[in-house]
């Protein structure tokens, strides 16, 4: 067509079509990438982020192998590394050095510009190896009583691990506060929540979730009295019911403070899929039920953590299986689904290099991540692995590509609706709204939310059992958030 085109042009002209011609041909073009994310996770425990050399250095490996997002762990237990308003900042950071804020500008302003992800590990609150918990202004020592416990009444999790407690209401508005502090602080273009889940236990059921607060809410919605079994059918959907109510607020006060900025989770992917999601560990034991909360609008960025051997068959056809779910997820909701392949002690070059190569074009799937930076296959040893990452830059992203665009936040064509039931003055537990035929119910704090509301006038009301407590009409439009509040008497 080119060559066409310049038959009997001038030589200046011609020229121009050679250069036209050479472009056309270079391997960048001929293997335009279209966009996805590549995502690099980074976590504290290693170097990477805790000064500024080590940050320069991540920066430098994520733009030269081809990564276009790095996901930043700025809390671990209920610490921060960066200035936090909130949380007592980790003395692990660099003195005057604050990583997030020199991540963001140093990722947005090069070039190619890198997108960042905050990371927060939600409800762990101290850990062993790690005094913070000992801080006067930690969570910890203000709110003892916020701690989960389990049946018998222990605290403590494996290696001194303690958690606070999701059925705990003010610890949905503690996270909360979180997140506002540090999107009004910093320009991140994503958060993501680890730990959106409640801890592994051994034996039928789940142990933990026993605070008394929990219990006592527990009893009151269902009928109750005493302590629920472990594997009681109604306890588990209350705790599933609250990971899915810290979820929802979180992201509809997102909606509202910064609306292009993305909500994600770490979420389980232990053991086979087989038939049924709700027989899976992660439905059934933590409580994390991430396909209905995708599904519902909470989430806009999946990363499940499909943490498998290649050299194993089973758990090699399991990552597939997973990544397959997550493809069909994503598809379904029409939110992104980035697969995971991890490295640390469990894959070499060669299978994590087989796991992308498997799952990276599925249907449904918007990309790829490695985890982690400072173990991204097993044996790396030193940090940065260069060896490693060349080999990704060679063998996956030989060229450069931008995340996708998230078209219900950057040109939507729905809104959200919020707000707070109350009675008295007081919020109401587990009251039932209604919209537009839909329902779903407030949380501990009384709050409850409806996401992909087409634009329109709706009456919203709200009931306790057989008690009407009120109506209120609102208007939504297309990517704003109405606020309908519900007050009875």
């Amino acid at each position: 067509m080119l060559t066409t085109t310049c038959r009997g042009a001038g030589r200046a002209f011609l020229l121009l079509c050679l250069a036209m011609l050479a472009l056309a041909l270079s391997p960048s073009a001929a293997r335009a990438a279209k966009p996805e994310y590549r995502v690099l996770w980074v976590d504290l425990f290693h170097d990477g982020l805790r000064s500024q050399a080590e940050a320069d250095t991540m920066l430098e490996i994520a733009r030269s192998s081809g990564y276009n997002t790095i996901v930043i762990e700025v809390r671990k237990a209920c610490d921060a590394y960066y200035n936090s308003q909130m949380e007592p900042r980790n003395p692990a950071v660099q003195k005057g050095f604050d990583p997030l804020a020199y991540i963001i500008q140093q990722a947005h302003g090069g070039s190619p510009r890198l997108q960042v992800f905050t990371w927060l590990v939600t409800y762990r609150a101290r850990i062993s190896g790690d005094s913070m918990w000992k801080n006067p202004n930690h969570v910890f020592q203000q709110h003892p009583d916020w701690l989960s416990q389990k049946k018998g009444g222990g605290k403590s999790g494996s290696a001194d691990t303690w958690f606070l407690d999701p059925g705990v209401p003010q610890v949905i508005d503690y996270n909360l506060l979180v997140v506002r502090d540090i999107l009004a602080h910093y320009d991140v273009d994503g958060i993501v929540f680890d730990y959106i889940r409640y801890p592994e236990s051994d034996g039928r059921g789940n142990e933990w979730g026993y605070n008394p607060i929990a219990v006592a809410r527990f009893n009151k919605l269902y009928g109750h009295t005493g302590q629920p079994a472990t594997n009681d059918p109604e306890f588990s959907e209350f705790r599933r019911r609250q990971i899915y109510d810290h979820m929802r607020k979180i992201y509809a006060h997102v909606r509202a403070w910064r609306p292009n900025v993305k909500v994600g989770a770490a979420t389980i992917t232990w053991g086979s899929l087989g038939s049924d999601f709700r027989q899976t560990s992660a439905y059934a034991e933590i409580m994390q039920d991430w396909p209905t909360m995708t599904l519902d609008g909470w989430l806009d960025v999946v990363l499940p953590m499909n943490y498998k051997r290649e050299d194993n068959a089973r758990q090699a056809q399991d990552h597939r299986d997973w990544a397959r779910f997550l493809g069909q997820l994503s598809e379904r909701s029409g939110r992104f689904g980035v697969n995971i392949v991890d490295g640390e002690t469990l894959n070499s070059l060669q299978g994590i290099l087989a796991q992308i190569s498997a799952t990276r074009n599925l249907p449904g799937i918007d990309g790829i991540s490695t985890y982690a930076y400072a173990e991204p296959r097993v044996g790396s040893g030193r940090v940065p692995d260069r060896d490693f990452f060349a080999a990704i830059r060679k063998n996956v992203f030989p060229d450069n590509a931008v995340p996708p665009d998230a078209t219900w936040l950057t040109r939507p064509t729905q809104g959200l609706i919020k707000g707070v039931v109350a009675r008295d003055g007081k919020p109401v537990d587990g009251a039932t709204v209604t919209v537009a035929g839909r329902t779903t119910h407030t949380d501990g704090t009384g709050f409850y939310a409806f996401a992909r509301m087409d634009p329109g006038n709706y009456r919203v009301t709200a009931q306790t059992g057989s008690t009407d407590l009120g109506a209120v009409d609102v208007s939504v439009k297309a990517g704003q958030v109405a606020e309908a509040p519900i007050s009875g008497k």
